[in-house]
């Protein structure tokens, strides 16, 4: 008998008589099983980065600092606006496009990586373009957790709301995640 099923049967064991097992399928859904009370070891985690994370903060540091973990930086480029502008403008705007969203990642995943090593995290960096929920959905199957940031992939946004990418990632990702 599983940790849920016992606290049901304590609780519910003189009002409910035989109706045990209805009690137990109505409520199931909000008591943890067995699997989930469990705490996963986190050894890896992707943070993914893009042109609307402006910084990471102290407060995810803070969390991410909890775990003795590796930190996967990636750096995402948005494949379809690539796409956009190439069909729209000319080879060198395109080119020059891309060159500015590589410097800024570049210089976004050297100040990440200089503010988690004060932290004395280990870090791991990688850029490159693509599709921003669908990769971060694909790479998050290599690590242990998830940390996304509310606004990646957003835009400039002026309230607190989550990125709808970033809802569509924790519905698909496996692994936890922490929005930040």
């Amino acid at each position: 008998m599983g940790y849920s099923s016992s606290l049901i049967q304590r609780k519910f064991k003189d009002i409910v008589g035989k109706r045990y097992d209805s009690v137990l399928k109505e409520y199931s859904e909000f008591l943890l099983t067995e699997e989930e009370l469990l705490v996963p070891e986190i050894r890896s985690i992707l943070v993914p980065l893009d042109f609307f994370v402006h910084d990471i903060t102290d407060e995810a540091i803070d969390v991410l600092s909890a775990y003795e973990a590796t930190i996967s930086l990636a750096y995402i480029t948005d494949a379809g606006v690539v796409e956009i502008l190439e069909r729209a403008l000319n080879q060198s705007s395109t080119e020059e496009f891309r060159a500015k969203k590589e410097e800024y990642g570049r210089e976004l995943l050297e100040r990440t990586v200089a503010k988690l090593e004060e932290h004395g995290l280990s870090t791991q960096t990688r850029m490159f373009v693509g599709h921003k929920g669908d990769d971060v959905v694909q790479m998050a199957k290599n690590h242990d957790m998830v940390a996304l940031c509310r606004r990646y992939a957003d835009g400039e946004s002026t309230d607190a709301s989550i990125s709808p990418i970033v809802l569509r990632i924790c519905q698909r990702v496996e692994t936890p995640a922490l929005i930040y």
